[in-house]
C-alpha cells in the first residue's frame, strides 16, 4: 500500500543560518566502465573491431551502423554524449575503468598504437575487450569534457609494480621509462596529472577476480598506499569500502584511515522484479529505497571517526559514494549490457538519492552515478542520436541549482509510508520513511551578492497530494518563486525513441504565499529569493 501511515500535518522549516557544509561539486560525478555500450557506442562510436563487448548486444540491428562524422569530435569521441555531460549536466569528475572490469584489467594493454593493442577475454562481464579505449583516450576525453579523472587500480590480478608504473605513466615528469613512454604515445610533454586514485573495486565481492578478506585487503592496500606516495606524494587515495555498514568497512577503516583521504561505499536501490499485477508494491519498494543510503552514510561516518580516534588522525576522512543508482537487476542484465529503461517512478527515486547527498554534504565528497551512458544510465544512444531518460531530469535540476552553495538544515513533518520497502529493513532500523523528502541549499551570487534558497522536495506518495507550510527562519522571502516541477500522471511513463520528451521538467514563476501544494508522486525544486 502507499497511503500515508499517519496523519501528521506536513510542514517544512528551513534554517539558512544553520549550515551543514558547502556542497561538493563532485557529488555530481559519473562513471565509465567497459561494459555493454558504455564505452563502445557511448563514448566512442561502435565499430566491428570494438563491439560487441558483451556476448549478446542489445541492438543487433544497429550495432554496426556507421556514426556520422558530424556527430564526432576531432578526437573521435561522440559529440552528443560529450555535450550533454559537459554542457547540460556539468559532470565534474568521472571514475574509470571500473567497476568489476578493473579487477582483471592490465592498463598496459590499452596504451600505444591502436593497431598493436591486444584483444583479450573480458572476465567480469563476458565477451572480449578490444583495448581501443585506454588511459590516453580517457584522459583526452576528460580534457575535452572538462572533467577531473578518477582512476581505479586493479587490485585483483594487478600487482603493486603495475600500479607504480601506471602512476609514473600518468603523472611522471622526470626522464624515466614510463613517463617517456607517455610522451612517446601522446606527443605531449605534460603529464596526465591524475589526482584521484581508487585502491581497488569491491574487493570484498565473491564475483570479483581476486576477491580478498577484509584483513588481507587492508594489509595489501596499506602497503600499496605507502609505495604509491613514494612515486607521487600528491595523489588522493580512496580506500575500498562495502556499503558503509558492514564488518568489512570497520576492519578496512581501522587499518587504512591514516593512509587514505576517502573511503568508498557502493549501494544500488531498485524495484525488484517488475510485475504489472503488483504496481503499488513495486512503487513503494523503489521510491523509498534511498533512505537506506542515508543510513549507510550515517553509520560509515561513525566508523570513520572511530578509526580516526584510534589512530589519532587529525585530517578529515570523507566518503566517496562512487557507485550508486537505481538498478533493477532483472531489467538491466549482463545479457543486455545493463541497458535499463527507466520510468517516472525511477526519477523520483533518483531525486531522493540526490537529496541524501545534499543533506550529508559534511561527509560525502564524491558521488558517482553508475553509469554515465547506456549502462543503467540517464542517457541512451543509437548510432545517430540519443535520448534523455526520466532519471536525467533530477540530475539536471540538482546539478544546475543545488551544487553551488551551502547545504542547510531543515525540519520536515510528513506522513510516513507503511508499505514494503527495498531493502526491507529500512522501516525497522531507520524508521518508517516519510512521504515527503527534502533538502535545501543556500546560494549566494558571486557577482551581485544576491541570496536565494533552493529547496528540493520529492512527494513520494503515489496517490496523496500534500499542501505544505514552508517556513524560512529569520529571513524575508521575495514575492515570487521560481518553480521547476517533474510530474506525470502515470508512474510507469518513460521516455524513448519517438517520445523523447514524454517526461520532462515544467518551469514557471508564480506568487509566493508561504506554502506549496506538492502533487502526488512529484519532484519539485523551488528557488526562493531572500530579501
Amino acid at each position: 500500500m502507499s497511503a500515508p501511515a499517519d496523519t501528521s500535518t506536513p510542514a517544512l522549516d528551513i534554517f539558512p543560518s544553520a549550515p551543514i557544509a558547502p556542497v561538493s561539486p563532485y557529488i555530481f560525478a559519473g562513471f565509465l566502465e567497459h561494459l555493454g555500450r558504455c564505452i563502445y557506442g557511448g563514448i566512442l562510436p561502435a565499430s566491428r573491431t570494438s563491439f560487441p563487448h558483451t556476448p549478446r548486444a542489445p541492438c543487433p540491428d544497429t550495432q554496426y551502423t556507421e556514426t556520422p562524422s558530424a556527430l564526432l569530435t576531432p578526437e573521435g569521441f561522440r559529440a552528443d554524449v560529450l555535450e550533454v555531460l559537459r554542457d547540460e549536466l556539468h559532470v565534474p569528475m568521472v571514475r574509470w575503468p571500473g567497476g568489476n572490469y578493473v579487477s582483471s584489467y592490465n592498463w598496459k594493454d590499452g596504451v600505444g598504437p591502436k593497431e598493436a593493442r591486444i584483444r583479450r577475454p573480458e572476465l567480469a562481464w563476458g565477451g572480449e575487450e578490444s583495448n581501443q579505449f585506454g588511459t590516453d583516450e580517457f584522459i583526452a576525453w576528460c580534457r575535452v569534457a572538462k572533467i577531473e579523472p578518477y582512476v581505479v587500480f586493479n587490485m585483483g590480478t594487478g600487482t603493486l609494480q603495475d600500479a607504480l608504473h601506471w602512476i609514473e605513466y600518468c603523472n611522471g615528469t622526470g626522464d624515466t621509462y614510463y613517463a617517456n613512454l607517455r610522451r612517446q604515445n601522446t606527443g605531449r610533454d605534460e603529464p596526465h596529472n591524475v589526482k584521484y586514485w581508487g585502491l581497488g573495486n569491491e574487493v570484498w565481492g565473491e564475483w570479483q577476480v581476486g576477491q580478498q578478506t577484509a584483513s588481507a585487503y587492508a594489509t595489501k592496500a596499506r602497503q600499496w598506499a605507502h609505495a604509491i606516495r613514494l612515486v607521487d606524494p600528491t595523489v588522493i587515495l580512496i580506500g575500498c569500502g562495502e556499503t558503509g555498514v558492514n564488518h568489512w568497512d570497520g576492519i578496512v577503516l581501522d587499518e587504512l584511515v591514516d593512509k587514505v583521504e576517502m573511503h568508498s561505499i557502493h549501494l544500488y536501490t531498485g524495484f525488484g522484479p517488475r510485475d504489472r499485477s503488483q504496481t503499488e508494491r513495486e512503487y513503494g519498494r523503489g521510491v523509498y529505497g534511498p533512505d537506506a543510503a542515508e543510513y549507510s552514510i550515517e553509520v560509515c561516518k561513525g566508523l570513520i571517526n572511530k578509526a580516526r580516534f584510534a589512530r589519532n588522525v587529525s585530517k578529515p576522512i570523507t566518503i566517496a559514494f562512487d557507485e550508486y543508482g537505481v538498478w533493477d537487476e532483472t531489467a538491466g542484465t549482463p545479457q543486455n549490457g545493463l541497458e535499463q529503461f527507466y520510468n517516472f517512478a525511477d526519477a523520483l527515486a533518483m531525486a531522493s538519492w540526490l537529496n541524501v547527498f545534499i543533506r550529508q554534504a559534511d561527509v560525502v565528497d564524491i558521488a558517482c552515478i553508475a553509469q554515465s551512458v547506456n549502462v543503467i544510465s540517464p542517457l541512451i544512444t543509437s548510432p545517430t542520436g540519443l535520448f534523455r531518460q526520466t532519471i536525467y531530469w533530477p540530475l539536471y535540476l540538482f546539478s544546475r541549482y543545488m551544487r553551488d552553495g551551502t547545504a542547510v538544515k531543515l525540519s520536515l513533518d510528513s506522513p510516513t509510508f507503511a508499505g514494503e520497502t527495498l531493502p526491507q529493513w529500512i522501516s525497522t532500523v531507520k524508521g518508517q520513511p516519510k512521504d515527503l523528502d527534502a533538502s535545501a541549499v543556500l546560494h549566494v551570487d558571486a557577482g551581485t551578492g544576491a541570496r536565494s534558497l533552493r529547496v528540493a522536495v520529492v512527494n513520494r506518495s503515489e496517490h496523496e497530494t500534500y499542501e505544505v507550510s514552508i517556513r524560512v527562519a529569520f529571513e524575508r522571502i521575495g514575492a515570487e518563486v521560481e518553480v521547476h516541477e517533474l510530474w506525470h500522471q502515470d508512474v510507469r511513463a518513460r521516455n524513448g525513441w519517438g517520445k523523447e520528451d514524454e517526461v520532462s521538467v515544467k518551469t514557471r514563476t508564480t506568487k509566493w504565499d508561504g506554502q506549496w501544494t506538492f502533487r502526488e508522486h512529484s519532484f519539485t525544486l523551488l528557488v526562493l529569493s531572500l530579501q
